[in-house]
């Protein structure tokens, strides 16, 4: 829910995709935040080098995801990424 998220703490949040599945959709509430595509093949055995399998979630959209959370946030996508990925160093590499 995007009023949900405006409401997180900015290093609270992490970034994750719903890889292989549910991609950003034009019927989801966010999808007008939504900059970067990528060229698309529509079966996987069509796949080619540089192209994305239509409706597959894959790790490069997650800058669709930081598009989203940062557009519905009023926040620039640049410095929230800075942000999320200190965040996710913190949970996940933290050095002791």
């Amino acid at each position: 829910n995007l009023e949900v998220v405006k409401q997180l703490p900015g290093d609270r949040i992490l970034l994750e995709t719903d890889a292989p599945w549910c991609g950003v959709k034009a019927t989801h509430a966010g999808h007008g935040f939504v900059k970067t595509t990528w060229n698309e093949v529509k079966k996987p055995e069509k796949w080619e080098e540089g192209k994305c399998v239509k409706d597959r979630n894959e790790p490069c959209h997650l800058r669709q995801v930081l598009e989203v959370i940062a557009g519905c946030r009023g926040e620039d996508p640049d410095a929230l990424a800075a942000l999320t990925t200190a965040s996710a160093e913190r949970v996940f590499f933290r050095r002791s």
